[in-house]
């Protein structure tokens, strides 16, 4: 297997969704379950895609006893009239002890089967999922990228379930009170009972962290993909046709600003960064302009900034819709940048080239001064020489540790 099909092994189930598709037109719960899984977990994806990985984890008889022991602990609470959720969530969570002792099964198993080994060794290149793992050895690497998997499968189980407060509480937390009555019949249709005799040793808590999203209506992380296609398919067939020699830049990139009152498609904070970005389009300083942010604000708002943004920057300004590419999960002005980093390179631009981020002044400002913030919530920096231009303006360039999930962040990781 090549880096490159590698680098897309784990976004191949993406391909079904389509950019800019009404609600009803949304993936199935069962695809839209599939790219969470691409995107969130990508070793866990590559499990389920491997037959001859499945094989080896079904063989061993510690993952099946471990798997075992949390079915045990799990049923008789779903099978309650009330359905205690805290305990649930704690039922199925993996614990310190036992994501120990996965890890170390995993990695034994890495040494020991052949098979397993040519299988998952790919996940590791420098262009795979995992970038900051690369220089690890493979054993580590494994090891680490379990760690995320079971880190993320437990923030899910404990936010979305049993009420656990979110990295941003105010957009991103539990969609109904705490101790409903009234979810029980939600919950068994929602949440697996038991895992089958031939499931993986994860399947029971991973299936139980996409029952929750399911049941919370939280799956902003699978709309508009892939990203290549829909409001993109334009913008990304011209990519190969640009003559870069003529422009400073890769691309301008627009932050979103999310409207707070319900109702507003786009607030004028965001229309002035699209006004400035299109000034600069037309400046001829980049050949596309990134117009980034997700279902954000108000909580649960139907509305996309990115998606607003470029009708705006199309209806109204006058910028051709081929030149506008929508970025359409971030959450934080952190993602922004990073996200922006990813799509780049899905879209194929050429690499080693500085993007232009065009903003209010404020932000701008904030955007100086954001390493520490991203290095806390995103593990890295997912940009380097951050340079300052003028009092709406930085220049980057993108890294590849940006194609690193962020396992904590289930809404877009």
């Amino acid at each position: 297997m090549t880096q490159r099909l590698l680098l897309l092994l784990c976004r191949s189930l993406l391909s079904f969704a389509s950019i800019g598709q009404p609600a009803a037109a949304r993936p199935t719960a069962a695809r839209t379950d599939s790219i969470i899984l691409a995107k969130t977990f990508p070793l866990l994806a590559l499990f389920e895609a491997k037959p001859a990985l499945r094989q080896a984890l079904r063989a061993s008889p510690e993952l099946q006893r471990l798997a075992q022991r949390q079915a045990r602990r799990s049923a008789p609470l779903l099978a309650q009239a009330v359905v205690p959720l805290r305990r649930y969530a704690d039922s199925l969570a993996w614990q310190p002890r036992e994501i120990q002792q996965v890890g170390q099964l995993l990695q034994q198993a890495y040494v020991s089967n052949a098979a397993f080994r040519a299988g998952a060794r790919p996940l590791f290149a420098k262009s795979g999922p995992y970038p900051r793992y690369a220089g690890q050895p493979d054993t580590a690497a494994l090891r680490l990228a379990w760690q995320d998997a079971a880190a993320g499968i437990n923030r899910i189980l404990r936010v979305y379930l049993a009420s656990a407060k979110p990295r941003y509480p105010a957009i991103d937390s539990i969609s109904f009170r705490r101790g409903d009555a009234g979810l029980a019949p939600q919950l068994r249709q929602q949440l697996p009972t038991k895992a089958s005799k031939t499931a993986a040793f994860y399947t029971l808590p991973l299936q139980a962290a996409l029952g929750a999203l399911r049941l919370n209506g939280r799956d902003e992380a699978a709309r508009y993909e892939p990203l290549t296609g829909g409001l993109n398919a334009a913008p990304t067939a011209a990519v190969a046709r640009t003559d870069w020699a003529r422009y400073p830049y890769t691309v301008i990139l627009v932050p979103g600003s999310g409207p707070e009152q319900p109702g507003v498609a786009l607030d004028s904070a965001g229309a002035q960064r699209c006004r400035l970005a299109a000034a600069r389009y037309r400046a001829g300083q980049a050949p596309f302009v990134v117009v980034s942010g997700g279902h954000v604000h108000p909580f649960r708002t139907p509305v996309c900034e990115a998606v607003e943004m470029k009708k705006y920057l199309v209806e109204h300004l006058g910028v051709p819709a081929a030149a506008v590419f929508i970025e359409p999960h971030a959450r934080h002005t952190t993602t922004n940048l990073r996200n922006t980093a990813r799509l780049l390179e899905f879209a194929k631009f050429p690499a080693g080239r500085p993007l232009l981020i065009v903003t209010d002044a404020a932000q701008s400002r904030y955007i100086l001064g954001m390493a520490e913030r991203c290095r806390r919530e995103l593990g890295y920096v997912p940009y380097r020489d951050l340079e300052r231009i003028s009092e709406t303006e930085n220049s980057c360039y993108p890294v590849p540790e940006a194609r690193q999930p962020d396992p904590f962040d289930p809404l877009d990781p």
